[in-house]
């Protein structure tokens, strides 16, 4: 039979060497299993495990699927592309095989807490473009059934600022049961938009929220009562309260709140007073993983990632007396006339009230010459892992993988990879290094877990970038799929889960005191580059920079004798080692 399709259900042992701890997980294509009919998701966005044991998503297009979780058969819930605007350059106007995309469309996705609870409220809230510059947020009534459908919108608000670019669209319900959104920063400043301001920093007044004008929502991230009304306790910002909860973002795509890990309560459970977790996407560098609280700066676009790193500048485009001509895509241009800022300079406005992430992702690169960064085959010449979403890892009933809990779970488009960053106690900080999961040649565009352990990602159309340079890229593994990966070994109760000392990694550093060297050595499961900083007991830095090695060399033969601090950093941003150093 020559040229049939080869739809597979074929378990595919998956093992990790790299790990402290042998993690097997099989791997299936969910919409692949026989009987599921073998299609394809049309950009899918988002991907919530529902209480009904299916899984709601959305596709850019403009319809809203639930798909049965053991044998993969769908059904349309919602078809209203008529209604959606999704930019995309179609070829034949198959939906899957546009080659290009924006970033609008059908974007995010929230049950309501009462769904499949008897309770009356089964209705789901959904977040779509309906013209080129505006997304609404709707919450429609779901009929159960054989044929279940989404029917009875309620717009909730509408004129929330989007684009063919960092439209962002993730949309969650809190344990406060409140809905959260996540509005990028439309991509100004860079490619087609680069003459326009970013309003990641700007404030409505309380005329604009009179007047339902929501234009500086932009760069941000919303808190909304369940009507779309103004939550009571939202901050204030310049003595107004909106519907902004923290400002100062760049393109927010993944939104998760902790999730409850006591024993026998549901992995739906949301934790009360619990803490709610952002990834976003970072310039060319600085991806971040942020703790979100009510009123914070977050820094875009004077900072990004930490302003103690000097990796980054904010050249302000539409200050330029060029802006709409000579542009070149790089992050080292400046433009005539543009006003060019460094983080550490940063208005005490921002400063004032800025949150540090809790993960930096590839800083290494600095606005210096472009050989700085053009290493390991230009793998870092725009060292980002595009963070699409996140996931808390909960524990299944009170029994988890090993290690695993507490921790992050993001996703990424770039060389499809799932990282793990395991919490701290009090879930405030990373501990150890990252570890990256079921990498493949795909873009993972969203997470959701199943109460029993699953994991499934959905993953892109197309594209090797997105945005307005997304461009088709043929050798995607599994275009528009569901991938579903599942634990082999055995789970562990909460009580037996081991420390966080059983997760951290091993570094050395000496002789100290040293005279001309010092020599650092990393085991190989520390990502990399490892980035290494000495600083004097002023504070400033005399010797940074980044290796590819595990183990290499620090010439310090010509510093002045005395004490200094040697601070390393993995891969990903995440200090790992800081020791006091004495040069004799």
């Amino acid at each position: 039979m020559k040229n049939q399709p080869l739809f597979l259900s074929v378990l595919v042992l998956l093992s990790f060497s790299s790990l402290a701890q042998n993690e097997p997980f099989t791997r299936t294509v969910l919409n692949e299993k026989p009987g599921a009919g073998g299609y394809r998701l049309a950009h899918p966005f988002d991907v919530v495990y529902g209480p009904d044991n299916h899984l709601f998503i959305t596709e850019k297009i403009g319809r809203v699927l639930r798909v049965d979780t053991g044998t993969g058969v769908r059904q349309i819930l919602l078809d209203i592309q008529s209604q959606v605007v999704f930019n995309a350059n179609r070829n034949n106007f198959a939906p899957y095989a546009a080659t290009s995309i924006g970033q609008n469309g059908m974007l995010g996705l929230a049950l309501h807490p009462g769904f499949g609870q008897n309770t009356n409220e089964d209705s789901i809230f959904v977040a779509y473009s309906y013209s080129s510059s505006a997304i609404r947020i709707v919450r429609y009534k779901y009929n159960a059934g054989a044929n279940p459908t989404l029917t009875n919108p309620t717009v909730l608000i509408q004129g929330i600022p989007a684009g063919g670019d960092h439209s962002t669209g993730r949309l969650i319900v809190g344990a406060d049961r409140k809905l959260y959104y996540s509005c990028g920063d439309l991509g100004n400043n860079q490619f087609n938009n680069r003459c326009n301001e970013i309003r990641s920093q700007q404030l409505p007044t309380q005329a604009n929220i009179n007047g339902q004008v929501y234009t500086n929502y932009s760069g941000k991230i919303l808190r909304l009562n369940f009507d779309g009304s103004i939550p009571a306790d939202n901050p204030l910002w310049n003595g107004v309260r909106s519907h902004i909860y923290t400002i100062g973002h760049r393109n927010p795509q993944g939104l998760v709140w902790e999730k409850d890990a006591s024993s026998g309560l549901s992995p739906f459970t949301l934790t009360t007073g619990g803490k709610l977790f952002s990834s976003e996407h970072g310039p060319n560098t600085d991806d971040e993983l942020n703790v979100i609280e009510s009123g914070r700066n977050y820094g875009w676009p004077y900072i990004a990632g930490d302003s103690d790193e000097v990796n980054y500048q904010y050249v302000n485009w539409s200050t330029a007396s060029n802006c709409n001509q000579g542009f070149v895509e790089s992050p080292f241009y400046i433009p005539n006339g543009a006003t060019v800022m460094q983080e550490k300079s940063a208005p005490a406005s921002v400063k004032a009230n800025f949150k540090k992430p809790l993960v930096k992702a590839y800083t290494e690169c600095t606005p210096l010459p472009t050989s700085k960064c053009e290493i390991a085959n230009g793998w870092l010449k725009y060292p980002t892992i595009a963070p699409s979403s996140i996931e808390y890892y909960n524990l299944n009933m009170g029994r988890g993988i090993p290690n695993w809990y507490p921790s992050l779970l993001v996703t990424t488009l770039r060389r499809g990879t799932l990282y793990r960053y395991r919490l701290n106690a009090t879930r405030d900080a990373i501990i150890g290094d990252s570890i990256g999961y079921f990498k493949s040649v795909n873009r993972y565009r969203d997470i959701a877990m199943s109460p029993d352990g699953k994991i499934f990602i959905i993953t892109d159309s197309i594209g090797s970038t997105s945005g307005p340079s997304g461009s088709d890229q043929s050798n995607l593994a599994n275009k528009g799929a569901i991938l579903v990966f599942e634990y082999g070994g055995s789970l562990l109760p909460i009580r037996e889960q081991p420390g966080p000392q059983q997760v951290t990694y091993t570094t050395s550093v000496y002789p100290n005191p040293a005279t001309t060297t010092i020599q650092v050595e990393a085991e190989p499961a520390v990502a990399r580059p490892v980035r290494y900083r000495l600083i004097n007991m002023a504070g400033i830095p005399v010797l940074e920079g980044l290796s590819t090695r595990s183990s290499f060399s620090l010439v310090v033969g010509a510093f002045r004798r005395g004490v200094y601090v040697l601070k390393l950093y993995n891969g990903y941003g995440v200090e790992i080692r800081t020791d006091k150093m004495i040069l004799q």
